[in-house]
């Protein structure tokens, strides 16, 4: 196994911490956010293209740029929650409506607290 393989597998298997990083940023900015992992990484399939998905559910009463807001969680969650530059996380920030269709196209979602 090359050495950029076990160096992406490592982390995939720190997607707790890294969710954990996120959600701490995202309720920063946003405090009523609510925070999942969907896709490969919360129904165990995950492969050396994998990335950890992280959907972000704002209220829809916020108005806020999304762009902005993705670029402010990512920046705070590396500064203050030690998320390294280089995880590969991909945020999806939704509001509540669009949120059911993430939530029910997804075979598992898994809350972070």
């Amino acid at each position: 196994m090359s050495s950029w393989v076990r160096y992406h597998f490592e982390h995939l298997r720190r997607w707790r911490e890294y969710a954990s990083a996120i959600a701490r940023a995202a309720r920063d900015l946003v405090p009523n956010a609510r925070v999942y992992v969907i896709g490969g990484v919360a129904e165990d399939r995950t492969t050396v293209l994998s990335d950890i998905d992280i959907l972000i559910i704002i209220p829809d009463t916020v108005s806020a740029n999304r762009r902005r807001l993705y670029v402010d969680i990512m920046v705070r969650a590396m500064d203050l929650y030690g998320l390294p530059w280089d995880a590969p996380v991909e945020l999806h920030i939704v509001g509540e409506g669009e949120a059911r269709d993430y939530l029910e196209h997804s075979r598992r979602a898994i809350e972070i607290e």
